[in-house]
């Protein structure tokens, strides 16, 4: 194989590589949903933005908007949100329902460019990021969330969220509350409650 063969078949293998992680999946979660489908309370999520300031309505579900504060961002070919002389502050809100009880807030994200910072509040209260993709290094895609662990039912859920730096595109975004499922930790602990409730009553009656 000649030396020019081998740089084509290089050059073939990296534009290859680079066009399927790079664009391939845009508006296409490939992290599996960290959440369970089946216990949600209220959920909403954009694969698409209509605006690079406001989105009030989402793509799919109801109850929910998101912002750009920053005001230098604009809207991609591929309807992602791009900040090229920024860094771009967020706000999502995402209506309540009528359920009451504890529940488990996500807030998901997916970006191309440079990383959201690692951290995010929901009502005021601060998470640290999950890393669920990164495709081919810092800088090309990368999905992440947060988590809010027994929330409490609330008529509101705001969710504040930024980049760490200029050239961040954001391209899909969701937000669910989820029921809160105890972990096995906890049913552990009502046992042995119970169990002692039940030995304190016997010897009560001894």
């Amino acid at each position: 194989m000649t030396l020019s063969t081998k740089l084509s078949a290089i050059a073939l293998a990296a534009s290859t590589t680079f066009a399927t992680s790079a664009f391939a999946t845009a508006n296409v979660w490939d992290s599996a949903t960290p959440w369970d489908s089946s216990l949600i309370s209220q959920f909403a999520a954009w694969d698409n933005f209509s605006s690079s300031f406001h989105n009030a309505t989402a793509e799919f579900g109801t109850g929910a908007s998101l912002t750009e504060t920053s005001t230098t961002a604009s809207l991609t070919s591929t309807k992602n949100i791009y900040n090229a002389s920024g860094t771009s502050n967020f706000i999502a809100t995402l209506l309540g329902t009528s359920a009451t009880g504890v529940f488990d807030v996500y807030l998901r994200a997916a970006t191309t460019g440079t990383l959201l910072n690692t951290t995010a509040t929901l009502n005021g209260v601060a998470a640290t990021v999950v890393e669920t993709y990164l495709s081919s290094g810092r800088g090309v895609e990368q999905e992440v969330y947060w988590k809010w662990s027994d929330v409490s039912a609330a008529s509101l859920y705001v969710f504040n969220f930024k980049a760490a730096e200029t050239h961040l595109s954001l391209d899909q975004l969701a937000l669910a509350v989820v029921t809160a499922v105890p972990e096995p930790s906890s049913y552990g602990m009502l046992a042995l409650g119970l169990g002692l409730i039940g030995f304190a009553a016997r010897r009560n009656r001894v």
